[in-house]
Formats: structure tokens, sequence, C-alpha cells
């Protein structure tokens, strides 16, 4: 068996000479096997082995012995050996997913933890032919689509790798056996309370007879094919995201006029890229949100939001479907950003707590009024009448754009230029007594524009905190 999975490893390119690598291990067959494997490998790939181990409480003092006996086979192996106890069950309500999505997101933050404390290369899993069956059988079940339909990825985000994919649970057993290896049985494997564990047990041996002995190949082999158009359409929408969307300042801003243009799957696979770019993965996103966003953004009118999981938004901006964060809200902050206003000193700065920013006023030559962009503006100082202010829109407002000889009402200003409703009581507005000298970010008012007979400049800035 070592040879059929060195050559797996090769095939998919999964392991280099110097790699540090941290293996996940139970203590099962399957992860015992694992470790052992590898570690006969070093005389052909040398490499630094590091044994995790994650004790999920929620098997008393079974767990706790199979973390001894992981423990000691890993110091029989002269092998580093680093533990996670964690409280599953309860980490699995505070996150409002079940108990096994819980123990894998405990899993893979703790063995990247480790990876990172080691400066490893790789992390090494035991899932194996029968998992892999399994999972898509599992998927099909649960309704997915070709993502799932493609099962376990060999290798996973370049680092997370699979060796055993092609090797069977029997092959498994038959090598611990044949070398001498006990392992420990999770008993809760058995348990037909569990899905996965329904599959395997009945649902999977059931097919076998009655309709394919193959069936397990069948739908490996099913899996590696949609695998490869998996891959292909993941590269084709990336492209497509790079060409239509961007993505900065936690927020993804899609242009709406080329997304309407792209087939229907194209569209769903560009929401998930999103949201996978903004959340980091897509637990809890499941296919009615992705519709959802869809249709929202096909059909919806302008400023519609739709709420989805972990706190995140979906917004119709005009030209753009924007997927965002929500900020978290207080008692204090609920609802539209109150009133505010604050004074600023010629030269000084003022923060502004309701956004989270500040903006400052100095003295500035006017060789350097090129120097400029949406983030700072630059006054003739002289056309400032009193005291300069900082603060939100008022009843009223009006304001004299650049270029313009009139002034027009700042809600006008507001809706010819596409600003969403939601967001114009958060836009800083620099004031003196008479006027609105700037709606920061969008325009400067033409009263105060420099010109030749300005004989001291200001600049304004918005600065970050």
């Amino acid at each position: 068996m070592l040879e059929k999975v060195l050559g797996y490893i090769k095939k998919h390119d999964m392991l280099d000479a110097g790699h540090r690598v941290v293996v996940g291990v139970s203590g099962g067959a399957d992860s015992l096997a694992l470790i052992h494997l590898l570690e006969e490998m070093r005389s052909y790939i040398p490499m630094t082995l590091y044994v995790a181990h994650v004790n999920h409480g929620l098997r008393g003092q079974a767990a706790r012995e199979d973390a001894n006996f992981v423990k000691e086979f890993a110091r029989e192996l002269g092998l580093e050996f680093f533990l996670k106890e964690a409280r599953v069950s309860d980490l699995s309500k505070k996150w409002g997913v079940s108990e096994e999505q819980a123990g894998r997101r405990v899993r893979y933050e703790f063995f990247g933890e480790v990876l990172d404390k080691v400066e490893g290369h790789r992390i090494a899993l035991a899932h194996h032919k029968d998992d892999q069956a399994e999972t898509i059988l599992h998927n099909i079940i649960r309704g997915t689509g070709l993502a799932g339909l493609s099962g376990i990825r060999p290798i996973r985000d370049g680092h997370v790798i699979r060796p055993l994919l092609e090797i069977s649970r029997q092959e498994i057993v038959d090598y611990c056996h044949a070398k001498g290896l006990s392992y420990r049985d999770d008993h809760t494997n058995d348990e037909t309370i569990y899905t996965r564990n329904r599959i395997r047990h009945l649902v999977i041996p059931m097919i076998e007879e009655d309709f394919n002995p193959n069936f397990t190949n069948s739908l490996v082999r099913m899996g590696e094919i949609l695998r490869d158009e998996e891959d292909f359409l993941l590269d084709y929408t990336n492209k497509v995201f790079a060409n239509i969307a961007v993505f900065t300042n936690n927020k993804v801003k899609v242009l709406l006029s080329d997304f309407k243009e792209c087939h229907k799957a194209i569209q769903a696979r560009l929401i998930r890229h999103g949201l996978e770019l903004l959340k980091k993965d897509l637990m809890g996103i499941e296919h009615v949100h992705i519709e959802g966003v869809l249709s929202m953004a096909l059909n919806s009118h302008v400023g519609a939001t739709l709420d989805l999981p972990g706190g995140y938004k979906a917004r119709n901006d005009y030209k753009h479907l924007i997927l965002y964060k929500a900020p978290a809200r207080t008692e204090e902050s609920t609802g539209p950003t109150p009133d505010f206003q604050y004074e600023l000193s010629i030269p000084g700065e003022v923060l502004i707590p309701q956004l989270g920013i500040g903006l400052s006023v100095r003295e500035a030559p006017q060789s350097s009024v090129l120097d400029k962009g949406k983030r700072c503006i630059y006054i003739d100082a002289d056309a400032v009448g009193g005291q300069l202010l900082v603060r939100n829109r008022r009843n009223g407002d009006r304001f004299k754009p650049l270029g313009m000889t009139g002034s027009k009402k700042l809600k006008d200003f507001f809706i010819d230029n596409k600003i969403p409703r939601d967001k114009r009581d958060s836009i800083p507005l620099v004031v003196d007594r008479n006027n609105i000298i700037w709606i920061a970010e969008y325009q400067m008012s033409d009263d105060y524009k420099i010109s030749k007979k300005t004989r001291k400049t200001l600049r304004l800035e918005l600065i970050d905190l």
C-alpha cells in the first residue's frame, strides 16, 4: 500500500522534500495508518512530521483515553505532539451549527494554528475512498451543486492534503493488522442516529447488494470527473469576477450591467465567490440565500437589501450589487446615524466617533493643490465665514456644487448622484456660518474654489482612524 499512496501523493504533487507536515491523528485505524505510512515514506521524501489531536469533549473518559493513546503513539515515533481540548457541544450552540460542523471547524482551526507554530507546509488528513463515497452520497441526499458532487478534494487551500483518498477502509484495516498497529474504536461511528453513519452502514451496503456491487467506486469516479468540470467553472468565474467586481474594505461591489449579461449559473457562482471572500468560508450559506441575492439583484428596486446568515447583507445600489458585513449594532446605535456636530479649528482636526473617522484642516501652499482626490480638497481660506463645523445633513440644507451658478437642495444632490438613502446621514459635511463647503468624498462648493485672487489656501482631508 505504501507504493499506491506514494504514487497518489506524487500524482497530485502533495509533498516535497523538506516539508514540515502536521498530521491530524484521532487514534482510529485511518489516521494511525496515515501517520505510519508517512513515517515509512520519509526514506523516499524526507520530511518532518508533527502529530495533532483534538479532544472534542463529547465522549468523556473515552476521549481522554484516545488523547493519551495518540500522545503515546507519537512518543514512540519520536514525534512532537499537540493537543486541543474543546467543548464542541457548547460551541455548536454558540455558532448555531451541528456538532459535526462545529467539530470540523475546531479541528481545522487547531491544525492551522499548529501549522503556523511549527512554520509548516502541509496538513495531512486521513480521509479515504469510503469517506469520499459517503460524502458525495450525503450531498446528493441533501441536495447539492457541482461542488458537492465533486466530493472531497485531494488538496484544499494549497496546504491540506488527503493522501489516502484512493484507499478503501478495508485496505486500511488490513494494513494496520499487517503492521501490528493497534487502534482506538470510536463507538459513535457505529451509532445510526447520525446521518453519515446510516449512509455508511445502511444505505451504501443496501445499494451495493441490490443494485451495484461497485457503487462506492462509481461514486468516487463520478466525483473525479465532476471535479475537473468544477475546477474549470471556478477558474472561469474568477476571471469574470476580476472583470466586473471589486473586493475592498470588506465590501464586494459587482457591476450590475455586466452581471445581468452572465448566465444564471455564473451569476450564482459570482455571488458565492463574493460571499466567500467576505466570510472566508460559506458556512451557513445555502442555495436559498444565493437565490435570494440573485432575485434581489435582478428584480428589486434600488436600495433593496437582503439579510444573510452571519450578519452579512446584500444591497441593490444603483449600478452595483453590494455584499458586505453589517456593522455590529448596540442598543445605542440602532437605527440611522444620529445627528452630530463638531467645531473644527484652523489648523486642527476633529474625531467623528459616530463614523469612526476624523477630519483635518491646515494651511497649504497653492503649489500642492494638484495633490487631491476624493478624500481631500483645497479651498480659498478668505472665503470661509466664521467658525468651521463638521456635521451631518439637516432639513432644508442647500448646496452650490462646483461649476454651478445657483444652489440646489442637498436632497436633490444626493438623488442626482445616486447616493443611497441609508448612507446620507453618515456623510460628513464641512460648513461655515453661511454655507456647506464640502460634502466629504463627493463635491465642494463653487463659492470656495481656488482662483487667481486666492491669497491663502486650506487643505481639508478625511482621516482613517
